[in-house]
């Protein structure tokens, strides 16, 4: 009988942070942070991330030497932005002492609450070249403070953008068989910055849309309400027997 309340407290327990915050399963369930453009007036505009995750916030999307417009007509038939003046050639480094952005990327910090876990899988978006000077690589990477203070990363590595004048979707992992990202509490009041870097060709415009952080988040139960949930499940499963 023990045994048998224990494990329901334990399954309570583990859904309880979904419930709390009324998450239900929608296409917006695995994304943290979203940029969809959609609600932006004019090119200048910055750029607030459209949705966050109740655990997570996040800056405008920031750019670093690159020039941006706004347009009609992207995937999903709303505006997208097209990003230019990128790198002609790979010219890129990882070696950071604070999360400033490098020249030529596009990039935003990501801070996780105090009072939440998130894991962080990868990134998404929508893109499109314009035609044989655009650019035709592009990779993103994650920066965030180790242990000892100093900046580690994890990078999906070079991708290869082929094709032109259609739209595309991606999605880039964080592979896991480089530096571990931090996962579950150890990401607890972590800012994290994710950048991307394009190049190839003459650097030109790639234009782009439904830019996401992907991963899933939860609020850190509260010892007093873990031990709700667990009395709770032992008086169901008391009142079931009684029943019986």
């Amino acid at each position: 009988m023990k045994t048998k309340c224990l494990a329901l407290a334990v399954a309570l327990m583990s859904v309880c942070p979904v419930l709390s915050w009324g998450q239900v399963a929608d296409p917006l369930e695995d994304v943290l942070i979203l940029y969809d453009f959609n609600a932006l007036k004019c090119d200048w505009a910055n750029t607030p991330p459209a949705f966050c995750a109740p655990c997570v916030w996040a800056t405008d999307l920031s750019l670093d030497r690159l020039s941006q417009g706004l347009l009609d007509g992207g995937p999903d038939g709303t505006k997208f932005r097209s990003f230019d003046d990128w790198d002609s050639s790979y010219d890129y480094s990882f070696a950071r002492t604070d999360f400033s952005a490098v020249s030529g990327t596009l990039s935003y910090d990501v801070y996780v609450r105090a009072d939440a876990i998130a894991n962080i899988s990868g990134v998404s978006f929508d893109w499109q070249r314009l035609g044989n000077s655009s650019v035709d690589a592009i990779q993103a990477t994650i920066f965030w403070e180790g242990p000892a203070g100093s900046i580690q990363y994890c990078s999906s590595g070079p991708i290869a953008l082929d094709g032109t004048e259609s739209w595309n979707s991606r999605e880039l992992d964080f592979p896991i068989d480089v530096t571990p990202l931090p996962t579950g509490i150890d990401t607890s009041g972590k800012q994290f910055h994710i950048e991307f870097y394009a190049w190839g060709n003459n650097g030109g415009a790639l234009l782009l849309d439904n830019v996401a952080l992907k991963g899933m988040c939860a609020p850190i139960p509260e010892p007093g309400g873990a031990i709700l949930i667990a009395a709770a499940g032992m008086a169901l499963l008391l009142r079931r027997r009684v029943r019986a």
